[in-house]
């Protein structure tokens, strides 16, 4: 009789923050995420989890994963669980897990604490269910231009005061033209911007996109203009949308350049980091009123309580919560236990994490074809 398919759960039993190498660093974890992961993997298998409780150490919580690592078949993680700062997965480490086919969670593509090489050598999937949670964001992107097109979060304020003001009237500063009638230009074309092109697209305006890593051949798929730089995409974009991830190639590349092209009046959404931002070229034109802006991230997050653009007429600020949100979290977490079952029952799971991956985020050159 074959035995039962062992699941070794990384789920704390609390969210908290944690002290790691100096840093305070955000732990996800509790009941409910425990609750999801047991009904999704525990038809499929036993389930044992391994806890890091507040008042243990970091050595502590190493040593129940590894004693648990010669039983397990599969190791599934809470979402945005931090393997990178607390432990590698290469030769080593692996050797004690001689039943494992899969290491499944929600990493943000930063795999640098697991030797993909070694994986793939031993038959291991690695599974990352981060771009389960890019149409969240997409949505939310355009949803927060909607709002910034028509100032709609002013038009509410308007009514709640109160007042009135006749919002029809032809030339009104509070009437802006509609989204058809405007040039989308997508800064980056992963999944997050893909995502919003598909929105859009039923709404008829021109989008125009720049990555390097999109060719001709996938303009040509998804009717979109590709443009040779960033600061051509920003001349002639009325609205802007940066979801470029932040890596080492890509800090500051919405750099003063690329801000400047922008044409007075242009709408500017930013929902991705804002590492990749040159953050006072930005300030400065939101500041001289030249343009306006719906950010979502800031650098340093949270932003000072006093922080100006907080009440800037022509700012639409939110607090991290384009994919932030406890659905998208969850919905991750039950991908990678999904991927996860579909491994151990032999079949590809739908969000391998590749080497090219891993290279985009570390920096490595990556080319189109690859």
């Amino acid at each position: 009789m074959t035995a039962p398919s062992r699941f070794l759960l990384v789920a704390p039993g609390e969210q908290t923050e944690r002290t790691i190498g100096g840093s305070r660093r955000w732990t996800q974890g509790g009941e409910r995420y425990r609750a999801i992961a047991e009904e999704a993997l525990s038809p499929h298998g036993d389930v044992v989890r391994v806890d890091w409780p507040v008042d243990r150490s970091l050595d502590w919580f190493v040593d129940q994963l590894d004693e648990r690592l010669p039983d397990a078949d599969a190791l599934v993680a809470v979402p945005w669980f931090m393997f990178g700062d607390l432990l590698t997965f290469g030769a080593e480490r692996l050797d004690r897990a001689p039943r494992l086919k899969a290491i499944a969670g929600t990493f943000d593509f930063r795999l640098g604490w697991v030797d993909l090489g070694e994986t793939g050598r031993r038959g291991i999937d690695v599974i990352d269910t981060s771009r389960t949670m890019t149409w969240t964001v997409a949505e939310f992107a355009v949803g927060i231009t909607l709002a910034l097109l028509r100032d709609i979060p002013a038009a509410i304020d308007v009514v709640r005061s109160g007042d009135w003001f006749p919002a029809a009237t032809i030339g009104s500063p509070s009437v802006f033209p509609d989204l058809a009638d405007c040039r989308v230009g997508l800064a980056g074309y992963g999944s997050i911007n893909r995502h919003y092109r598909r929105f859009v697209a039923p709404y008829g305006c021109e989008v125009g996109v720049f990555d390097p890593l999109a060719d001709d051949a996938v303009a040509a798929a998804d009717s979109v203009r590709r443009y040779d730089s960033l600061v051509d995409l920003a001349r002639e974009s009325d609205i802007f949308v940066v979801a470029i991830p932040p890596t080492p190639t890509t800090m500051g590349v919405i750099d003063a350049h690329v801000i400047d092209a922008l044409a007075p009046g242009s709408l500017f959404v930013l929902v991705s980091r804002m590492a990749v931002v040159e953050q006072d070229a930005l300030w400065r034109r939101i500041r001289t009123e030249e343009i306006r802006a719906a950010i979502d991230v800031y650098d340093p997050e949270p932003p000072p309580q006093d922080a100006w653009f907080r009440k800037a007429p022509n700012v639409l600020p939110t607090p991290h919560i384009a994919g932030n949100t406890p659905f998208a979290h969850e919905r991750c977490l039950t991908e990678a236990c999904a991927d996860t079952v579909r491994v151990l029952n032999g079949a590809r799971p739908l969000h391998a994490a590749t080497p090219r991956d891993k290279g985009i985020y570390e920096g490595a050159p990556v080319s189109v074809a690859e």
